[in-house]
C-alpha cells in the first residue's frame, strides 16, 4: 500500500469516527420514541362578502355591463335590474345612473359536505 492510499484509507476512517462519534448522544429524551403524528381533515368554509347598508350608486361608463358593474360591487346582476326597475338588463347606456343594491350576502362557494373523522 503506498502513502497516498495510506492516507486516503486513514482519512475515510477518521471521517468514519468522527460522524460516529458527532451523532451519538448520551441524552435518554432523544432516544424516546415519538408519538405519532396526528391527521387532521381540512374543512372547508364558505367565502362571503356582506355589503354594508346605505345607498351606494353608480353611473355608467362606455363599455360597462351589468355583470361587470354586479362583479366589482359583489352583487348579483339579478338585485341591481330589481332594484333600479330595468325592463331589460341589456339596455343600460352611459351616464345612466343606477343604485346598487346593499345588505346583501354574496357566497362565493357552496360548503363542501364534512367527511367523517374517525372517533
Amino acid at each position: 500500500m503506498t502513502r497516498k492510499d495510506r492516507f486516503a484509507a486513514g482519512g475515510v476512517v477518521f471521517l468514519a469516527v468522527v460522524a460516529l462519534v458527532g451523532c451519538g448522544t448520551t441524552d435518554s429524551a432523544s432516544q424516546q420514541r415519538l408519538p405519532p403524528i396526528r391527521t387532521t381533515i381540512a374543512t372547508t368554509s364558505t367565502t362571503s362578502t356582506t355589503i354594508p347598508e346605505g345607498q351606494r350608486f353608480y353611473t355608467i361608463k362606455r363599455g360597462d355591463t351589468l355583470a361587470l358593474i354586479a362583479a366589482a360591487f359583489e352583487v348579483t346582476v339579478l338585485s341591481i335590474v330589481e332594484l333600479n326597475l330595468l325592463d331589460n338588463p341589456d339596455d343600460i347606456q352611459a351616464g345612466q345612473t343606477i343604485e346598487i343594491p346593499s345588505g346583501i350576502v354574496v357566497v362565493a362557494e357552496l360548503p363542501e359536505a364534512p367527511l367523517p373523522t374517525d372517533p
